[in-house]
C-alpha cells in the first residue's frame, strides 16, 4: 500500500512539474520565435541602440569617428553594451540586437516562474501566464537595456526572499555586487528592485505588530547596497543628459495616464497592422477579469502570498505616481505597470478553481499568447519589408555621409519609423542627427552639436520646404542644406520641386535625395575619409 502511495506521489510530482515546463516552453516559443525569424524588429528605439553598438565596435577606425566618440565608462544604462563588448561584438549589431530581444522574452518568463517557485515552494503553471506580458509597452518602444535588465530585477527579489532569514553579512555580501551591477545595467531596473525590496521590508516591519522594532538595525544595514547608487541617481537628476535634452520632470496629463494604463500590452503605433493592439485590448480585459478575483469572497479566486504583498503594493504605487518625464528621459511611467502585473502573477495562486475551469483558463491564456505571437510575426514582416526597401534605396550612400531623415506632412508622430534611419548607421556608416546621446557612453563631437538632437525623430519635410514652417524647425534642421549631404524621404508623397534636392533612387515608400547647395565646396561632396 505504501509503495502504491509512493508511486502515486511521484506521478503527481512529475505531473505538477511537467505542466509548468510545458507552459514555459510554449510561452518561450510563442514570444521568442517571432523575433528570431525576422532580422529587423518593429521596436521604436531599437535602431538607435543598434547604431550605438556599431559605433562602439568601430570607434577610432571607421568613418563615424569623425562625428562620435565612445567611452567604456560605467554609465547606468549599459546592460547590452556590456554584453556586446564582453562577447567580442559577435554576429554584427543587427543580429546581436535581435538575439538580445529574443533572449529577453525567454528570460522574462523564466524569471517570473523562478520567483513564483520561491514564493509558493513549487513550480506553477499559472506563472507561465506571464508570457502574455512579454510584449509590453517598454518592449514595443525598444527600451533594449531596460527590458533586458528587468528579469534580473525579478531574480533579485527572489534572491532576497531566499536569503531573508540568513545572516545580515551574507545578504550584504550578495546584494552589494548584485545591486551595483543592476544599477549599471539600467537604473530603472535597479530602482524597481530597491522599491520592491523596500516594500517587502516595510511589510514585515509592520506585520505582525510585535516585530515593529525587531531587526531594525539589520534593516538599516541592508540599505547599504542601495544607498550609493541612489545618491548618485539623485545627484544626477540635476544634470541634464546633454546640452539640448534638458532635465525636464513632468507628470503628464490624461493622454499619458491612459498610455500608462494600457502599457502592459499596447504597442505605440500599429496603424498598418491593427490586430496587434486589438489583441492587446483582449489581453487587458482578460487580465482585468482575472485580477478582479483577488477581491472575490467565493468561487475561484486568487490569493496573494504574503511574501509578495509588500513588493506588489510598492511597485503599484510606483506605477501610479511615476512621472512621465524624469531628467529628460521620456515614458518613465509606462515601465512599472507591466512589472506590477507580472509580480501579481508570480505572487498569486488559485483557490477553488476546478479542473474544468483551470483548463479553460489555461486555454484562454494560451490562445491569446499564441495569437499575439502570430500578430507580432506579421507586424515584424511588414516592418522588415520596409527596412529592406530603405537599405536598397541607400546602397549608393558613401561612408561618412550626413543624412537628414524626412517624413511626409503629418507623419512625424508615426512612431513605427521614429528611428528607422538608425539602421543606416550600422549598414551604411553614415551620420544621422537623431541618435540618443547623454544617457549612454556615446558622445557627439562638439563641432556637430548643432547638427543633431539627442531625442528627436525624423522631421516633417515642411520644415525644409514650406517658408511658413522654417521658424518652427528644430535647431539641427536649420541651415539643413549646409549641414547635411543627403536627405531620405520615408513616405510616398508628392515633393514640390526644390533645386537643392536631386533625386537619387526610390523603392517602396522611400526616396533618397542628394543635397546640392550652391555654395558648398566641391571637396565636401566627395566625403573624404577622416584621418
Amino acid at each position: 500500500m505504501a509503495a502504491i502511495q509512493s508511486r502515486a506521489a511521484l506521478h503527481a510530482r512529475g505531473f505538477n512539474l511537467s505542466l509548468p515546463m510545458i507552459g514555459f516552453v510554449f510561452g518561450a516559443i510563442c514570444t521568442g520565435l517571432p523575433l528570431l525569424v525576422h532580422l529587423y524588429l518593429p521596436l521604436v528605439d531599437l535602431p538607435n541602440h543598434i547604431a550605438r553598438l556599431h559605433i562602439a565596435e568601430t570607434v577610432g577606425t571607421g568613418p563615424l569617428s569623425r562625428y562620435y566618440t565612445y567611452s567604456n565608462s560605467l554609465v547606468p544604462n549599459s546592460a547590452v553594451d556590456f554584453l556586446w563588448a564582453g562577447l567580442g561584438h559577435p554576429y554584427g549589431a543587427i543580429r546581436f540586437a535581435n538575439l538580445v530581444m529574443a533572449s529577453y522574452t525567454v528570460n522574462m518568463i523564466l524569471s517570473v516562474m523562478v520567483l513564483a517557485r520561491v514564493v509558493h515552494g513549487r513550480w506553477t503553471l499559472w506563472s507561465a501566464a506571464s508570457a502574455l506580458l512579454v510584449y509590453s509597452g517598454p518592449f514595443f518602444w525598444g527600451f533594449q537595456n531596460f527590458v533586458w535588465s528587468l528579469p534580473f530585477c525579478l531574480y533579485g527579489i527572489a534572491l532576497w526572499l531566499v536569503l531573508e532569514r540568513r545572516a545580515t553579512w551574507l545578504r550584504l555580501a550578495v546584494f552589494v555586487p548584485w545591486a551595483s551591477f543592476l544599477y549599471l545595467m539600467h537604473f530603472f531596473a535597479f530602482g524597481f528592485l530597491a522599491i520592491a525590496l523596500a516594500g517587502r521590508e516595510l511589510y514585515t516591519l509592520f506585520t505582525p505588530p510585535d516585530r515593529l522594532l525587531r531587526g531594525l538595525a539589520a534593516r538599516v544595514a541592508l540599505m547599504l547596497p542601495f544607498i550609493l547608487p541612489v545618491f548618485w541617481l539623485v545627484y544626477s537628476l540635476d544634470k541634464p543628459p546633454s546640452p539640448t535634452a534638458g532635465n525636464m520632470i513632468t507628470f503628464g496629463g490624461l493622454r499619458e495616464h491612459l498610455m500608462m494604463l494600457t502599457s502592459p500590452l499596447f504597442a505605440p503605433n500599429t496603424a498598418e497592422f491593427p490586430a496587434l493592439n486589438q489583441l492587446a485590448i483582449a489581453g487587458l480585459l482578460l487580465l482585468a477579469v482575472v485580477f478582479s478575483r483577488l477581491f472575490s469572497k467565493q468561487g475561484p479566486r486568487l490569493i496573494l502570498n504574503p511574501l509578495l504583498r509588500g513588493p506588489v503594493i510598492a511597485i503599484g504605487l510606483a506605477a501610479v505616481f511615476a512621472p512621465s518625464w524624469l531628467n529628460g528621459v521620456a515614458l518613465v511611467d509606462i515601465r512599472a505597470p507591466a512589472l506590477f502585473c507580472v509580480l501579481l502573477i508570480a505572487g498569486t495562486s488559485w483557490q477553488g478553481l476546478c479542473a474544468r475551469k483551470a483548463t479553460l483558463l489555461a486555454m484562454t491564456f494560451g490562445a491569446l499568447i499564441l495569437a499575439r505571437g502570430v500578430a507580432m510575426e506579421r507586424f515584424a514582416a511588414i516592418y522588415e519589408t520596409d527596412a529592406r526597401n530603405m537599405l536598397n534605396v541607400t546602397e549608393t550612400l558613401p561612408p561618412g555621409a550626413r543624412l537628414l531623415p524626412l517624413r511626409a506632412p503629418g507623419k512625424q508622430r508615426d512612431t513605427r519609423f521614429y528611428h528607422l534611419q538608425g539602421l543606416l548607421v550600422d549598414q551604411r556608416d553614415v551620420f544621422v542627427p537623431t541618435l540618443f546621446q547623454g544617457v549612454h557612453a556615446l558622445k557627439l563631437r562638439e563641432e556637430w552639436h548643432t547638427s543633431a538632437h539627442p531625442a528627436l525623430a525624423a522631421i516633417d519635410l515642411r520644415f525644409i520646404q514650406d517658408p511658413a514652417y522654417y521658424a518652427m524647425a528644430p535647431g539641427f534642421a536649420q541651415d539643413w542644406e549646409h549641414k547635411f549631404t543627403y536627405a531620405l524621404l520615408m513616405d510616398e508623397t508628392e515633393l514640390p520641386f526644390n533645386p537643392q534636392l536631386e533625386r537619387v533612387s526610390s523603392q517602396g515608400r522611400f526616396t533618397l535625395f542628394r543635397i546640392l547647395p550652391q555654395n558648398r565646396a566641391k571637396g565636401d561632396l566627395a566625403f573624404p575619409s577622416p584621418d
